[in-house]
């Protein structure tokens, strides 16, 4: 019923072999929560290497049961390891009663596993800057940009963002209430991955894990022109450039942000991008001491 049963034939070497993983993940399950035990899928993938060659394999099965039993993945006991950091203002409070103070942190932290396991979020935060790269999370780090333009709380995925980081996120919209915020590369990899933190993944129960708040912020396509940096650092779209953009223009809920849509047009219609860093060529310090500060002086963005 619309797409999500799947049929498994005996005869059929693809769909027997996911059943039969799909079998050994559930006997996995079903001792980690007879034994009240958590582990990582990066563990029992190690464990059981011979069985689903391929971690992602695994990933597929955790999903898949996930969706059979109508809970969300923390409740099977086998987690991601987080890959997400974060810095700012921002204290957690453990189920345990230990106290996370991440402002104690100044090169920031990684996110904390298991986001059920967070019983208070406390923080004075006038926003939360969702960045698309480790570099340009690290670029802002150093320059304290979490302190001197804020306070506020900064966050990335560092690329396509795991489970844990896009589950923290969101426990932070719900409790804080601020607006959440989206620098992102102007490029179509840039935009998709904004899409994925506001609108989710097609590839996965989505439940609980979007931002439909989010904005974005920067770079933008429509930034380039008046940005004006050196020909050198913009690069041409390629093909497989030219797909994303159009799978992403069809894409019903950005239909109903025409904002949005107005920056994958433009994209299209320039047939350039570039990337955060190529603002040091106007200055070092640009993207930190006024690209970023006019953008949120002014309310600059993109809901």
């Amino acid at each position: 019923n619309s797409g999500h049963c799947s049929v498994v034939s005996m005869t059929n070497q693809s769909t027997f072999r996911r059943y039969s993983l799909l079998m050994h993940t559930a006997g996995q399950v079903y001792f980690h929560v007879k034994s009240n035990s958590v582990a990582t899928i990066r563990d029992v993938y190690y464990e059981w290497k011979k069985n689903y060659i391929r971690q992602c394999s695994l990933e597929q099965s955790v999903e898949d049961l996930s969706r059979l039993f109508g809970v969300p993945r923390a409740a099977l006991h086998l987690t991601t390891t987080a890959k997400g950091l974060i810095a700012g203002e921002v204290r957690f409070t453990l189920c345990d009663g230990t106290l996370l103070d991440i402002a104690q942190a100044p090169n920031g932290v990684l996110v904390p596993e298991g986001v059920e396991g967070i019983q208070a979020v406390e923080s004075s935060a006038r926003y939360i800057l969702v960045i698309e790269k480790d570099a340009t999370f690290q670029k802002l780090v150093e320059a304290a940009f979490h302190r001197t333009y804020g306070p506020t709380i900064l966050i990335t995925g560092k690329g396509y963002p795991d489970l844990m980081t896009r589950q923290l996120l969101v426990r932070l919209w719900r409790d804080l209430r601020i607006p959440v915020l989206a620098l992102m590369d102007p490029d179509p990899y840039g935009i998709h991955i904004a899409c994925v933190y506001k609108f989710g993944s097609r590839k996965r129960n989505e439940e609980g894990l979007t931002v439909p708040s989010l904005a974005l912020l920067g770079v933008l396509p429509t930034d380039l022109t008046s940005l004006a940096l050196p020909p050198s650092t913009l690069l041409p779209l390629e093909p497989r450039d030219y797909g994303l953009l159009a799978t992403l223009a069809a894409h019903k809920d950005i239909a109903e942000h025409p904002q949005w849509l107005e920056q994958i047009k433009e994209q299209q219609k320039c047939g350039m991008k570039a990337e955060i860093q190529n603002l040091v060529h106007i200055r070092p310090d640009y993207l930190t001491a006024e690209y970023l500060p006019a953008k949120i002086r002014q309310g600059a963005w993109l809901e």
